[in-house]
């Protein structure tokens, strides 16, 4: 890889787009990668003690805030969802051997944000469906779930700084900051159809990227590993994360809802300026972009306007065009495993990129 397009977590958001080169051979990666052909359920299993320890960390910390917070999160925690941050937490902490205790909080913190995020979201979205059931904001009102992610910001950087360690702190914080800049940067890009794939990146950078970064290095700042280890873990974590998020997007156009708990088209629906509608407007005749556009932010995926927007992405190859950028955002995460020896967990690390973007294709 270019090392003068290296990101960094920390410069900010996308500005360019970026060197997508990769010096190190395919089959190299591939040998690092032994659990390819067994599937991602060993890595949860070899990883189950502590995923439990996390979930009884969750349980102890709703059991002391306000009945309120508890219910909520309690409800979006308990719905599901892969727990890909913890489990990111716990791997990185393995393979820098700083597993303990600390680790165990910090992985339930990230999982803590991460859920203030999708509270945040749902309200923006005026979504109906968070992983198979309803929003939290149908069930409690929009001010509830606004306030109770709010909570869940605060108390969990409260508890992190717990820890008495300031790289800590300033990691977790700086992923917050960038969160909340992500979410304020999305607002632009709803229906505006001279959106560009930058435009996308800086969003998918700062909402889901930097919080991912943050977790794999916060692994690293428990091991006490050289400040070049703890880059790589962190620019491996954010391109898992812009791996997952270009994946998810994708999913969106080609998943069922009963696999994915969402509706497929929502994006469409709400008008979300995700990179498959991004590059089918750039390809598409001016006759046939004047056609997407008035599908797109709707308010419903009523399944013509669905089905011609397949269509267009069909002739237009889009959805491949973002499947190939989500892969090479993973082989970039890969190569920078190569900084660490060969272990178990840098294995599981490697299948687990791999994950990201094959979970439902």
């Amino acid at each position: 890889m270019d090392r003068g397009h290296r990101l960094h977590p920390r410069n900010g958001a996308l500005k360019r787009p970026i060197s997508l080169t990769i010096n190190t051979s395919e089959a190299y990666l591939m040998s690092m990668n032994p659990l390819m052909t067994t599937g991602v359920n060993g890595i949860w299993t070899a990883y189950q003690p502590q995923m439990e320890a996390v979930e009884e960390k969750l349980r102890l910390i709703l059991k002391d805030v306000i009945p309120l917070a508890s219910e909520m999160t309690s409800y979006i925690v308990g719905g599901g969802g892969k727990r890909l941050r913890p489990l990111l937490m716990i791997i990185s902490s393995r393979m820098c051997q700083s597993e303990g205790d600390a680790s165990i909080l910090l992985a339930a913190v990230v999982e803590m944000i991460h859920t203030a995020t999708l509270l945040h979201d749902d309200v923006v979205d005026s979504a109906e469906m968070r992983r198979g059931k309803p929003a939290a904001h149908q069930r409690w009102g929009n001010q509830p779930a606004i306030l109770v992610g709010d909570f869940l910001y605060a108390n969990s950087l409260w508890l992190a700084m717990g820890l008495h360690n300031h790289e800590v702190n300033d990691s977790l914080t700086l992923a917050c900051k960038k969160m909340a800049e992500g979410e304020i940067l999305e607002l632009f890009l709803d229906r505006n159809f001279s959106a560009s794939e930058d435009d996308y990146f800086n969003v998918a950078a700062c909402k889901t990227a930097t919080l991912t970064a943050s977790t794999c290095r916060l692994g690293g700042v428990l091991g006490q590993i050289s400040e070049e280890e703890k880059s790589a873990l962190e620019q491996f974590g954010y391109f898992v994360g812009m791996a997952f998020q270009v994946a998810d997007d994708a999913l969106d156009y080609m998943a069922s809802e009963d696999r994915l708990g969402k509706a497929l088209g929502r994006d469409l629906a709400e008008g979300k300026m995700t990179l498959p509608l991004i590059h089918c407007l750039a390809q598409v005749s001016p006759t046939d972009r004047l056609r997407l556009q008035s599908k797109i932010g709707l308010g419903e995926s009523r399944i013509e306007d669905l089905l011609e927007v397949l269509t267009l992405m069909k002739e237009t190859g889009s959805i491949e065009y973002s499947l190939s950028r989500a892969r090479e955002f993973t082989r970039l995460a890969q190569e920078n495993l190569t900084a660490f020896p060969d272990s178990p967990a840098r294995q599981h690390l490697f299948a687990l990129s791999d994950f990201v973007i094959s979970r439902d294709i």
